[in-house]
């Protein structure tokens, strides 16, 4: 199988689960349901250690090291010679072991839930919701640039909001998801502007090209990013705190951890996915794969006196 297919099934076919679960849910039983949605999970799973056995194994690496491949390129948005916002595919070391971790985590919480929610009415839309989540996860790594991984970001948001408010019933469950749901779109807010703080200054979203652009001691633009700016803070360091300020709202760090102990009104089984083994970790994956921090750490120590250096 091509590589590009490859990296491409992987995210889809928890997709393609959704679609047909959310279209079909009143004609489907619930153990037909989840032996839909953990057959797709099960695809992923296996397509994802095929993946990693021949990125780390085969193909993944050269003289140098690992290799961050861009396994797909589709133009998108061009807003004008320099800034553009194409689609893409970035695989490298991170995006491989978490496509493993989400992908295994997701295939053991499919089984399990088939015996949890043995009997409920709505299993279908449960599983649907299942597949959504774990293909916003998948998207989210696989992501090339900061404006794709905001996309899958809010998807993953959404994805929470549904699972914990499944016993829409309860008005404890529908309160506890409108909470998760204002407090991390409450951090999203940030994100978004040190997106666009990040993207105005280096003219870029796509990660190799932010990641150089804003480390690129040579360039002399960069001087200009870490001179003081608005309050006694350079742009760049704005900027960065505010994706920060993404990463943690997604991973329920504080101050904004207060929408945490209210989403286990949702079933266990979705405790276990989202709060405990990917979604907590999304905010951790961003900080990983932005790589800006270190690198601007980096060249602050080599271009800055000490007495600042210390001070930033």
């Amino acid at each position: 199988m091509p590589q590009t297919a490859l990296i491409l099934l992987i995210p889809l076919l928890p997709l393609l689960g959704f679609l047909i679960l959310g279209l079909f849910s009143r004609r489907i039983s619930g153990p037909v349901s989840a032996g839909i949605a953990t057959t797709f999970i099960a695809g992923s799973t296996a397509l994802a250690i095929i993946l990693a056995h021949g990125y780390f194994f085969e193909w993944g690496s050269d003289d140098s090291g690992f290799r961050q491949i861009r396994a797909l390129d589709i133009p998108w948005l061009v807003f004008d010679r320099d800034l553009r916002i194409d689609m893409g595919a970035l695989v490298d070391p991170i995006s491989v072991m978490m496509l493993l971790v989400i992908s295994v985590v997701s295939l053991m919480v499919h089984v399990y839930s088939s015996s949890y929610l043995k009997g409920e009415a709505r299993m279908p839309v449960y599983y649907a919701f299942l597949g959504l989540f774990t293909f916003s996860m998948m998207g989210l790594v696989l992501s090339a640039n900061l404006f794709q991984i905001y996309i899958f970001w809010e998807l993953v948001g959404v994805s929470s909001f549904l699972l914990i408010g499944y016993y829409y019933q309860k008005p404890s469950a529908v309160a506890a998801a409108k909470k998760a749901f204002i407090v991390t779109r409450f951090a999203d807010l940030g994100f978004l502007i040190g997106i666009l703080v990040l993207g105005y200054e280096a003219r870029s979203l796509d990660f190799l090209t932010l990641i150089e652009r804003l480390t690129s001691v040579d360039d002399p633009d960069f001087h200009a990013l870490i001179a003081p700016s608005f309050l006694g803070c350079s742009a760049i360091t704005w900027g960065l705190a505010l994706v920060f300020m993404g990463g943690m709202g997604k991973s329920a760090m504080f101050p904004l951890h207060i929408w945490l102990p209210d989403a286990m009104e949702g079933p266990t089984p979705v405790s276990a996915l989202i709060h405990a083994a990917t979604m907590v970790v999304a905010g951790v994956f961003l900080l990983a794969r932005l790589g800006l921090f270190d690198h601007v750490a980096d060249r602050l120590h080599d271009v800055l006196p000490g007495r600042i250096r210390t001070g930033w």
